[in-house]
């Protein structure tokens, strides 16, 4: 049996971290969440990266960032993941339209909607079992 020496080892280690590595969010509160250590607005998490939602870019088209936008959907299909969790807000005012749960569905991708506080306790659980998410964390209502 061939032993690993310390290089391979090392190698493998951070090969298996980057693999499962998901941010963790750390807490919420009205128009903010924390991930990392990292305070953010309203966030997207994709493949593991934590984008800022364009909130000027929703504004214009909606009047409001109670809805997910077109790109949104297509960000939140990228990286083939196996969920997709939407925190609809401290008290669930985000919008998420039949036509989301279609594409969804369409694209075999499970979708978990809740308010926002537990959405984070769910995507951290899932992310811990090593689940492919992406989210959608509104913050404010």
């Amino acid at each position: 049996m061939k032993s690993l020496n310390i290089r391979d080892l090392y190698l493998c280690r951070w090969y298996e971290k980057f693999l499962n590595d998901m941010p963790h969010i750390d807490s919420t509160k009205f128009g903010e969440i924390v991930i990392d250590g990292k305070k953010y607005g309203q966030i997207l998490i994709i493949g593991g990266a934590v984008f800022e939602r364009d909130e000027k870019k929703l504004r214009k088209l909606f009047g409001t960032t109670h809805q997910i936008g077109n790109w949104e959907i297509e960000a939140l299909l990228q990286e083939s993941p196996e969920i997709v969790i939407i925190g609809t807000g401290q008290e669930g005012v985000l919008k998420v339209e039949n036509d989301f749960f279609e594409q969804m569905k369409k694209a075999e991708v499970e979708v978990i909607t809740a308010l926002t506080p537990k959405a984070i306790d769910i995507y951290n659980k899932k992310a811990e079992e090593g689940k492919r998410i992406n989210s959608l964390i509104h913050t404010t209502c």
